[in-house]
C-alpha cells in the first residue's frame, strides 16, 4: 500500500454560497490545510449529495480530499478538537482520509 502523509496544524474554511459549480467550484465548501511553517499540505473538498466524487488525489499543492457535504460537520468537529491531525492518501487505490497520531486513551482535547 504505497501510502502517503501530510501533517497539517492550521486550516482555513470556505463555506460556498450561491451558484457554485457556475463560478467553476462545484464544492459547497473546502478547508484548506496548512503545516506549522504555513504550507500547504493539502485540501478537504465538500461536494452536494448529487454530485459524483471525484478520486482522491495527490497534487503538487498536497492531498486532496473528497468528501460529501454531509461530513462536513463531523470533519469540522475533529478538526477542531483533535491534534495532531494529518492526511492520508493511498496511491495505488485513491482511498484517503484524516487521521489523528496516537492520543492516550481518555484525552479529551475539546473545550
Amino acid at each position: 500500500m504505497p501510502l502517503i502523509t501530510a501533517n497539517f496544524t492550521q486550516y482555513v474554511v470556505y463555506y460556498i454560497a450561491g451558484s457554485s459549480a457556475a463560478a467553476g467550484m462545484p464544492q459547497d465548501a473546502e478547508i484548506d490545510c496548512f503545516d506549522g511553517a504555513g504550507n500547504r499540505a493539502g485540501a478537504i473538498y465538500f461536494y452536494p449529495a448529487s454530485s459524483r466524487l471525484p478520486k482522491n488525489q495527490n497534487t503538487a499543492n498536497g492531498i486532496y480530499l473528497y468528501f460529501r457535504i454531509a461530513r462536513f460537520s463531523d470533519v469540522m468537529t475533529m478538526l477542531k478538537y483533535e491534534k495532531p491531525l494529518y492526511l492520508a492518501l493511498d496511491t495505488a487505490n485513491h482511498a484517503g482520509y484524516i487521521g489523528t497520531s496516537n492520543e492516550p486513551t481518555g484525552e479529551q482535547e475539546g473545550p
